[in-house]
């Protein structure tokens, strides 16, 4: 008989203490990463479910029974910025398809991203407009506008005054008067 979920709270509840990772009403970032992962996949009655647990992804038997296991595979997090990360979004919770990163990475690593190949790199919009110095809207306007490939991708030229010159308006030391 498959275990409620519920049921699995409360044994996990009960073999907390053994870690010293949740104590006084308070847990570590890693415990709390392995409790959260549970949620959206074990849990149908958490919003995220459906997005997780609800598309197929799973958390590997393992790490669902044991937090000691979790812990043991991935360790902590590299610095506070970093979160956990499925490698392929497509996969569950598992050991070869877990990874700690930042935001950038992990923004870097979804599904509705567009990938672009050009002079043999390949990368995503937002990681070709790092790459050649410009913002996202800038490309995201030449590709909009029609511009081909190479123009959309192309570094951008500033155009204006040279930098650290500023433009002064002149200044009227006397008013005009007439008599």
């Amino acid at each position: 008989m498959e275990k409620k979920y519920n049921q699995g709270v409360a044994d996990a509840n009960r073999r907390r203490a053994t870690h010293g990772h949740a104590s006084n009403g308070k847990r570590s970032k890693v415990y709390g990463t392995w409790v959260d992962m549970k949620q959206r996949c074990l849990n149908p009655n958490i919003t995220q479910y459906a997005r997780y647990g609800g598309r197929g992804i799973t958390v590997c038997k393992k790490w669902a029974d044991s937090f000691e296991a979790f812990y043991k595979d991935v360790g902590e997090p590299p610095t506070s910025k970093h979160t956990l990360d499925r490698i392929n979004n497509d996969k569950g919770y598992e050991p070869k398809n877990v990874r700690w990163a930042t935001r950038k990475e992990q923004s870097n690593n979804i599904s509705t991203n567009v990938w672009v190949t050009y002079d043999g790199k390949c990368m995503t919009w937002a990681q070709w407009a790092e790459h050649l110095g410009i913002s996202y809207n800038c490309l995201m306007t030449r590709k909009k506008v029609g511009k081909p490939i190479q123009k959309i991708l192309q570094p951008s030229q500033k155009i204006g005054r040279p930098k650290g010159i500023k433009e002064t308006k002149p200044r009227r030391t006397n008013p005009i008067t007439t008599e």
